[in-house]
């Protein structure tokens, strides 16, 4: 849904809302609760009225969806983000399952017609049973938030705007640069086209995408305050990190799979004590496993290491 615009130069700054990516983003929130202390009391109130299937369906999605994020990359495009919901969906089940894919490809994951289905079906069903009555309040919420935000745009101007949708956004003379994982830069006279989604869900999350010279940019709208307690999946990768014996597993499976009981014998450790500490890493999700033959192989999770810095900064900002 076209919101408005603005221009910095010869920058197009568009403002949008998509009723299916703010859903997807409440999907999310609701697979990674933990993480999103912006929308605990909402939370509370969908673990009472969204059933326990509905909730285990909705985290099992989530694994396949890269936690639902990789089909918001379908509402960059049109026509998605000028839709309502379930005429979203409509057209989301007329692409081929190879048209999913090409979506999927850029994660290095893929799915079936099957899984496919089954994603739409929960889709309509979520809809229907619990965000159809959410959206009637957020759409003009949100439509009125982003249309204050392209006035303030057209008088400080589309970079001042963009500066501050975000803590980890930075904006110099030649740059637009954004510090997640690693820091993203993107120069000025490569980008002709901002486009601004409005959100309630996503933070404190920095989202951005980048197709064709346009960049792709989340603000986050606020609607409730934020739970005075620190996120949990946070908690639990530093205390899974402050202990000496699982810092040497991680240095021992930094560039090499290991098995338990290779484990033991290069750090002289029972294959008990190993598999103990291993079990606070996968849970934290530092390290992962797979199969080969008779053994389980142990590997660093180079991603949550790599978004210790900024999940950092997302609470403490």
């Amino acid at each position: 849904m076209y919101i408005g615009l603005c221009y910095e130069g010869k920058i197009k700054g568009e403002f949008m809302f998509s009723p299916l990516f703010e859903m997807l983003a409440a999907l999310h929130v609701i697979g990674h609760p933990e993480h999103h202390l912006a929308r605990a009391k909402w939370m509370e109130k969908m673990k009472k009225e969204v059933d326990e299937e509905m909730l285990q369906e909705i985290k099992k999605i989530g694994e396949l969806t890269n936690e639902w994020l990789i089909l918001m990359d379908f509402t960059h495009t049109s026509p998605y983000e000028e839709l309502d919901i379930l005429d979203a969906l409509l057209e989301l089940e007329k692409l081929s399952l190879y048209q999913w894919n090409k979506v999927f490809k850029p994660y290095d994951k893929s799915i079936n017609n099957k899984q496919k289905e089954q994603i739409l079906t929960l889709l309509r069903n979520y809809y229907s049973n619990h965000f159809q009555k959410e959206i009637k309040f957020l759409q003009p919420f949100i439509t009125r938030i982003l249309k204050k935000e392209v006035e303030k745009c057209k008088e400080e101007g589309l970079f001042e705007c963009i500066n501050a949708i975000h803590e980890r956004i930075e904006v110099n003379e030649t740059e637009i640069v954004l510090h997640k994982n690693k820091e993203y830069h993107f120069h000025k006279n490569a980008i002709s086209k901002i486009v601004i989604t409005g959100s309630t869900f996503m933070s404190p999350h920095l989202l951005m995408g980048e197709d064709k010279a346009t960049l792709y940019l989340t603000k986050l709208i606020v609607v409730e305050d934020k739970k005075e307690t620190v996120p949990q999946d946070l908690a639990q990768v530093l205390k899974a990190l402050a202990d000496e014996t699982r810092l040497r597993i991680l240095r021992e499976i930094n560039k090499t799979p290991e098995s338990t009981q290779s484990l033991a014998s290069k750090l002289n450790i029972t294959e008990a004590g190993i598999s103990k500490q291993l079990k606070v890493l996968l849970q934290a999700g530092v390290v992962s496993k797979i199969r080969k033959g008779n053994y389980m192989y142990y590997y660093l999770n180079k991603e949550t290491i790599d978004f210790i810095p900024y999940k950092i900064y997302e609470y403490i900002v």
